[in-house]
């Protein structure tokens, strides 16, 4: 959230409920500040609100994306999990659920383009309707005062966080992608610790971190997660496993690991173009079982 007071032109709001020195890169501390005080929750309502009104203006271009090749390169047994608040990842899927069968998403601080039913456990795309009752879904929460970030509050952030728990109990390999464990995030990172190193029936795992900050400021940050050394770095994208190995990231790790022979990878010749790309994956699809049953070709 570095510089979202200038971003969003929050001084003069901020200054009228808080006269303290504004730090634009500490916008949690801020907002925080607001909430703890009855009187400035009107001020809070009207910092949210332009938030929201800010990432739901956001885009993806026509052309593709990483978010598109992520969505595309993953399968249903994987899962997304993400702490953005933009619309990109939504978005990417939306365009791409008809092309192959995606991964699941999971929006751990909510997200613009998204609303949920609190009393059937469903969700979709912002004003959708819940298909059990048929109300409209209501809107996820985005913002959450550093002091007391429970995320257990609200039941649609509650479902997947315990599913994030699950999932990084039994994944086999895990990519961290641009995210830096922020100190507001502090409980965030040590509840997904925690989960990673429950013991658990994978005989082995895999950590990928796709970065471009510095070596030791990754060792710092992700070695908890990796005492033995046992995680790579990569940068850019193009060179990480999901980009190399699309829809068989596991495959890929998991063989050489077991077998002592490398595989050879086989990424999208022209990422750029949809129809190429698309067609490409879908190619690859098609090699995949459904529903436990043999392939499609």
């Amino acid at each position: 959230m570095d510089d979202l007071v200038e971003t969003l032109n929050l001084h003069q709001l901020i200054g009228e409920a808080d006269h303290r020195p504004i730090d634009d890169r500490n916008f949690e501390l801020i907002y925080a500040r607001l909430v703890s005080r009855e009187e400035f929750s009107p001020i809070a309502r009207e910092l949210e609100r332009r938030i929201r009104d800010y990432f739901s203006d956001l885009s993806l271009p026509d052309r593709p994306t990483i978010y598109d090749r992520i969505v595309l390169s993953l399968r249903p047994k994987d899962a997304v999990l993400t702490f953005n608040w933009d619309p990109f990842l939504f978005d990417a899927y939306q365009r791409n659920c008809d092309v192959v069968p995606l991964p699941r998403i999971f929006f751990l601080h909510g997200n613009v383009r998204i609303g949920a039913c609190r009393d059937h456990g469903k969700w979709g795309a912002k004003n959708g309707k819940c298909p059990e009752c048929r109300r409209t879904f209501s809107e996820v929460p985005l913002l959450y005062p550093v002091q007391q970030k429970s995320y257990s509050a609200d039941p649609y952030i509650r479902w997947n966080w315990d599913a994030a728990g699950i999932l990084f109990e039994q994944a086999f390999t895990l990519t961290i992608f641009g995210y830096s464990a922020p100190a507001s995030d502090q409980d965030a990172y040590e509840l997904l610790r925690q989960a990673w190193y429950t013991e658990g029936r994978r005989d082995f795992e895999h950590i990928e971190i796709i970065d471009t900050a510095p070596q030791s400021l990754l060792h710092e940050r992700w070695s908890p997660f990796a005492p033995t050394y046992h995680y790579h770095v990569e940068s850019p994208f193009e060179q990480s496993q999901i980009a190399r190995w699309p829809r068989r990231t596991a495959e890929s790790l998991f063989y050489p690991m077991s077998q002592g022979e490398p595989c050879e990878a086989f990424p999208p010749p022209e990422p750029d173009r949809f129809p190429e790309l698309r067609d490409y994956i879908a190619q690859i699809a098609g090699w995949e079982p459904v529903d436990g049953g043999p392939h499609r070709q």
